[in-house]
């Protein structure tokens, strides 16, 4: 047998999420001895080398392609089957960035001079199917037959009425903890959510021949691939570049009053579940991230509204003292899980840049009287198809941290928008970072 290489990228924030996700579609259809351990994208191959001695060549000519590339976006939006060369195929559908697009066509020009691929698709980049593989090397049918069960389960997921009741979701929890049977922690929805590549990773058969850091500029040793500490570093540096990570303060006019919602502070497993860029096992490094975000974007005597959810754990740090380390006037909007907050309350209303505006955690507790815009929180960015940043359509905007870019944002970024040419597109704002349609 031959030996075979591939150059790929592991996803990054989203990694948890989509691999819960895989395993729970494929153990519902069956099809779990089909399914991909370690979701990614391919950028080239599998391909073969003339001989080992080319590995070095393989890797410095990675890496000249790769030069100041930096992180490289993309979107996981929806999913889709198709077939393969060995079979059907049940994946995430991906949209590249210009920066990704780019590098797989250096990538594919490059190391076609001494690979031989064996996927045809990499002597035609522009026509490459990004993708994120939840299955593949399907029996016929199998890959429409998973497609169409996802579709009805995202139906379900969807269907207030088919939602499990509180009580359900209790003994749900009761029977996680008693190990009486596996518990699917995330629904099955199509997915809407951006990542970012941080490492290219070459693959040697199944073993790891190396791992280069887009921002660091070099190939990490055998030590660092495996090190958790070097991949928090490595999120780190991330937020930096991507402006997650405020470097210096940030000024707005007097008047503003700047919003976000759903900070949860303390909850470890928020960072899973809305893929936030941090690592779980460091929350506190997340709480310092947020309060010093806020603070950057907030002065002390800074007119604040909070839209819920300030944090989230049994074990919590007390909310008093995290209200103590935030700076600004603020005035807090009750949340789902805000328990015993003193001072809330239930909505906001005011006036801004000619515009009524009701602020509000859950945007089912609007009045649906108002008729101006609603902000809100509480969905963060797992359902950005029908909570995005502004939905110019509904009259909506979600300021949860995930959606705003981990720090406040103001009425009057939000009032230009909406006197913008956007506005007139009526096409929703995914995000806030940059505006992704």
């Amino acid at each position: 047998m031959a030996e075979t290489y591939l150059v790929e990228i592991r996803l990054a924030r989203t990694r948890w999420k989509i691999k819960e996700l895989t395993r729970v579609i494929t153990e519902n259809a069956g099809i779990g001895g089909f399914r991909e351990r370690h979701p990614h994208l391919t950028l080239y191959g599998p391909f073969t080398l003339p001989g080992p001695a080319h590995e070095q060549r393989l890797l410095d000519t990675i890496a000249a392609a790769a030069k100041s590339a930096g992180p490289l976006p993309f979107m996981i939006a929806g999913w889709e089957c198709r077939e393969g060369m060995h079979g059907g195929v049940v994946a995430f559908s991906l949209r590249p960035s210009q920066e990704l697009a780019g590098l797989v066509r250096e990538i594919a020009r490059t190391l076609a001079l001494f690979t031989e691929s064996l996927n045809a698709w990499d002597g035609r980049p522009d026509e490459k199917w990004f993708h994120a593989t939840i299955a593949n090397r399907l029996p016929p049918g199998k890959a429409q037959e998973t497609l169409a069960m996802m579709d009805r389960m995202a139906a379900r997921a969807a269907d207030p009425a088919s939602r499990p009741s509180p009580a359900e979701r209790i003994a749900s929890l009761v029977r996680r903890v008693l190990f009486l049977h596996r518990h699917y922690t995330i629904p099955v929805r199509p997915v809407l959510l951006d990542d970012a590549g941080l490492r290219i990773t070459v693959m040697h058969n199944e073993d790891i021949l190396g791992e280069f850091d887009l921002l660091a500029q070099r190939w990490l040793t055998r030590a660092e691939i495996e090190s958790p500490a070097a991949w928090q570093q490595s999120m780190a540096s991330y937020r930096r570049s991507a402006g997650f990570e405020i470097a210096a303060p940030v000024s707005h006019a007097p008047d503003d009053i700047l919003l976000i919602s759903d900070l949860h502070f303390g909850h470890a497993n928020i960072i899973r579940y809305c893929a936030r860029p941090f690592v779980e096992s460091d929350p506190g490094e997340m709480d310092r991230v947020l309060v010093h975000n806020w603070n950057a974007c907030v002065g002390r005597d800074d007119r604040v509204c909070f839209l819920g959810d300030l944090s989230y754990w049994k074990d919590r740090t007390p909310d008093s003292v995290y209200r103590g380390m935030l700076n600004g006037r603020i005035t807090y909007v009750a949340g789902n899980h805000d328990r015993q907050l003193a001072g809330t309350v239930p909505s906001v209303r005011l006036a801004y840049g000619g515009r009524e505006f009701l602020l509000v955690h859950d945007p089912a507790d609007a009045d649906p009287a108002f008729g101006g815009w609603v902000i809100h929180g509480h969905y963060h960015n797992n359902e950005l198809a029908r909570y995005p940043f502004i939905d110019f359509g509904a009259r909506r905007i979600n300021v949860s941290a995930e959606v705003v870019g981990y720090a406040p944002v103001g009425l009057a970024e939000i009032s230009r928008i909406l006197d913008g040419p956007e506005h007139e597109k009526r096409m929703p704002l995914l995000l806030r970072y940059p505006y992704v349609r």
